[in-house]
């Protein structure tokens, strides 16, 4: 059995493929990380972890007590100048953070067309990929939590502790104007990105992840795609461990 790990800055994503079948999945906090290796070790423990890791890397130190424990492989994802078939566009590929990469990675391997892909977490990134598996760069901008956030702490009167319903109408309320304002900055970028590509502009699919991808993808053109576990399929394309497929 292979556990697959994707760890960011707030909550730490799993998954346990046997045969390559997904046979187990959810997602813990990173305080919460002791506690459920325990569980998962009364439950079965696996021939093989292969983890990305963009947060505090005690958690790698952790996971590699682990798996020394456990006696099991433990292999981490790194950004590679090429992988899968996907190029990296940084210069200097160490640069670009791994879940950026396995996530573009995983996008143009399976719809093998130009992409655009999203990650809606702690910070957004939008990452472009052409027909031809080029790394084209991207964009980092606040998620929408921090968005808020910058927003409650910067001002005196716009104070808004949760997200009103996902639309991009001007708002008739402070909690309205803020959501819908901030769904509308990053759904014209996004469409900014797809128009980037120019003439391939009709065959660009986007690709959305991340904590609040199943929100973002409400204001969306109906082409665009949910995927929630983006980052673990492109760790599986790139991490050789997760090759091994069984327990």
């Amino acid at each position: 059995m292979i556990l697959e790990i994707d760890v960011g800055n707030t909550r730490i994503k799993w998954r346990t493929v046997l045969n390559d079948t997904v046979i187990d999945r959810g997602a813990v906090l990173k305080e919460e990380l002791g506690q459920w290796l325990l569980n998962l070790e009364q439950r079965q423990i696996p021939d093989s972890i292969c983890f990305c890791c963009v947060a505090n890397k005690e958690i790698a130190g952790q996971l590699a007590e682990q798996a020394k424990k456990w006696g099991c492989l433990l292999q981490e994802a790194e950004t590679k100048h090429f992988s899968a078939g996907v190029h990296c566009g940084y210069s200097e590929p160490e640069a670009l953070g791994v879940d950026r990469w396995l996530a573009v990675v995983a996008a143009f391997n399976h719809f093998r067309r130009p992409c655009v892909v999203v990650d809606a977490g702690s910070a957004l990134t939008v990452d472009l990929v052409n027909g031809e598996g080029q790394h084209l760069g991207g964009y980092i901008v606040p998620g929408l939590g921090m968005m808020r956030q910058a927003l409650f702490e910067g001002t005196s009167q716009v104070k808004v502790d949760a997200l009103a319903k996902a639309s991009i109408a001007p708002g008739c309320s402070t909690n309205e104007a803020v959501t819908n304002g901030s769904l509308f900055m990053i759904q014209s970028m996004i469409e900014s990105a797809v128009e980037s590509f120019n003439a391939e502009a009709d065959a660009v699919q986007v690709v959305i992840t991340g904590g609040d991808g199943d929100y973002l993808i409400k204001v969306l053109d109906e082409n665009a795609c949910y995927l929630p576990e983006l980052v673990l399929d492109g760790l599986a394309l790139v991490v050789p461990g997760s090759e091994l497929g069984g327990g």
